[in-house]
């Protein structure tokens, strides 16, 4: 009996089996690189909302004015929605911060939180799409300088401060 076909065959499907097992193991964890990057970018943007509307609690503090309901509300509901996310995206890397940043108590005053969010924005920014968030920290500052004169946007999708 000759082995030469017979150890040939097992030798193919032996390369045959690792090479599935590669492709499989390369499939799912390119898979999950694609849904760890989702998250990151739904948690950015939903970041960026919450600094907009966060800025109210900026304004009302200088001005020693309270905060309308209906922005308060919004602000505890941005947060939890992304607090939620933060709960099934464990991979996200600033996870700690984010939270802190959302529900800590470690920040004096709505302007030191507001200048951490907007570091951890900017952090998040340079990962999920550097392009992006360079050009969205542009069109941010050119806002503050026009409502800082005085003026507003008329721009379809200006906030006040992103």
């Amino acid at each position: 009996m000759n082995i030469s076909p017979i150890l040939a065959f097992l030798s193919g499907v032996l390369v045959t089996l690792v090479g599935a097992l590669v492709a499989h193991v390369l499939t799912r964890r390119r898979e999950r690189q694609r849904i760890v990057e989702e998250r990151r970018f739904q948690i950015y943007m939903k970041l960026m909302e919450l600094h907009g509307t966060y800025f109210w609690f900026t304004t009302a503090e200088v001005h020693k004015k309270p905060v309308s309901d209906e922005i308060r509300l919004k602000c505890r509901d941005l947060s939890w929605q992304i607090a939620d996310m933060l709960r099934t995206a464990d991979e996200v890397e600033d996870l700690e911060d984010i939270l802190d940043v959302l529900m800590g108590p470690g920040f004096p005053t709505a302007v030191a939180r507001y200048d951490a969010m907007s570091k951890l924005i900017d952090r998040l920014g340079d990962r999920v799409n550097p392009r992006y968030a360079k050009k969205i920290r542009e069109i941010s500052a050119a806002n503050l300088a026009k409502i800082g004169a005085g003026r507003e946007s008329n721009a379809p999708g200006a906030t006040w401060v992103i």
